[in-house]
């Protein structure tokens, strides 16, 4: 914990350090052309500054799909807040909704065919903020005024903080991946694996051989990336359903790691509802579980995922049939919101299994 606090009080001061360079540069840079000019009105300026966040999202994902696509990489799905654009199994555009904790956007796209020392990870990782800085520096450069200047400011801020390794951004998933061979096949088999869910598969499945690939992997330097492994394990379980097996690993996975991301946390506790209403409802991990506001906050989200954790827990816990089976009615009606295919078409899967054990 104090090392937490500790690496956090860096960062901040790290990016306070930053501002202050960003700030001075550019008020010695751009203080006589701002002589020239009028001074804007301050609640468009207001309207511009929000205007001006949601484009460098925008250009962020645009710089990862760029450089990605430079790369050889291939398209998934772009995301900006929770309007997600994604490719389907027939290679056509659709429009999805997903909202992922601590993220204003993602692109994700699928690597080209891993090679040990040549994994080409660099420009796609680093794409998001060259363009937002590319794209301040020209629209200053073009049309100098106190809006673009509030643009190009709020490009570089969001460029830094994507750069300067912290969380889950850029700069720390490229912090890790350079480090070893075995985070970057890693960081490639997690784009794979996504790639596969899109297409409503499920890699380990079509690809058995995997499976030993991962359970043979030495990993030295633990992070998000490696813990990630232990996801795609867990949704093995999930696949053919196996609760009561992946109740335990999925129990022991979240008791006994405490340096998991907060993103990963919240989303344990949300599979850990669901399989302790199904496999063992005295357990007391459950009230504790129930009680944490980011789960909360999870379980508020409207896809078929949540619908079907709730509809387990009245089922499992309150043993109200009727609003269990309310609520399955609710996920098969917002199936189009699941993140992807294969979620989609394992929690309709799932609707007719917990269905099924209500009416039998």
């Amino acid at each position: 914990m104090k090392k937490k606090i500790f690496n956090g009080l860096l960062q901040i001061l790290g990016i306070m350090i930053v501002g202050a360079i960003i700030g001075y540069s550019v008020g010695k840079i751009v203080g006589d052309s701002l002589s020239k000019v009028d001074t804007p009105n301050s609640i468009l300026l207001l309207i511009a500054g929000v205007l001006a966040f949601i484009l460098h999202i925008i250009v962020h994902e645009a710089g990862h799909l760029f450089f990605g696509l430079l790369s050889g990489y291939k398209f998934i799905s772009f995301r900006v807040f929770d309007f997600k654009i994604i490719k389907d199994e027939n290679g056509k555009l659709k429009i999805r909704f997903e909202r992922l904790a601590g993220t204003g956007g993602q692109c994700l796209m699928r690597a080209p065919e891993y090679v040990e020392g040549k994994f080409k990870y660099k420009l796609y990782l680093l794409g998001g903020v060259t363009f937002n800085i590319v794209f301040s520096v020209v629209f200053w450069l073009v049309l100098p005024s106190y809006y673009t200047l509030l643009f190009a400011l709020i490009g570089f801020v969001l460029a830094f903080l994507n750069l300067i390794p912290m969380g889950f951004n850029d700069g720390m998933t490229f912090y890790h991946a350079s480090k070893d061979e075995t985070t970057r096949f890693i960081l490639h088999l997690q784009l794979e694996y996504i790639y596969y869910q899109s297409i409503g598969k499920n890699l380990l499945i079509e690809k058995p051989e995997i499976v030993e690939k991962i359970n043979s992997l030495e990993i030295t330097n633990t992070n998000y990336l490696t813990d990630a492994l232990e996801f795609i394990k867990l949704d093995g379980l999930e696949y053919f359903f196996e609760f009561d097996a992946l109740y335990n690993e999925v129990r022991k996975l979240y008791t006994e790691r405490d340096d998991l991301l907060s993103v990963y946390k919240v989303e344990l506790m949300a599979l850990l509802v669901k399989l302790i209403s199904l496999v063992n409802p005295e357990d007391e991990l459950l009230e504790e579980i129930m009680k944490d506001k980011s789960l909360k906050v999870r379980l508020k989200q409207k896809n078929p995922q949540t619908k079907n954790i709730l509809a387990t827990y009245e089922y499992g816990v309150k043993l109200d049939d009727e609003k269990a089976l309310n609520l399955i009615n609710e996920a098969r009606k917002i199936k189009n919101k699941a993140p992807n295919l294969y979620i989609q078409n394992l929690e309709m899967k799932y609707c007719d299994y917990l269905e099924n054990n209500i009416i039998k």
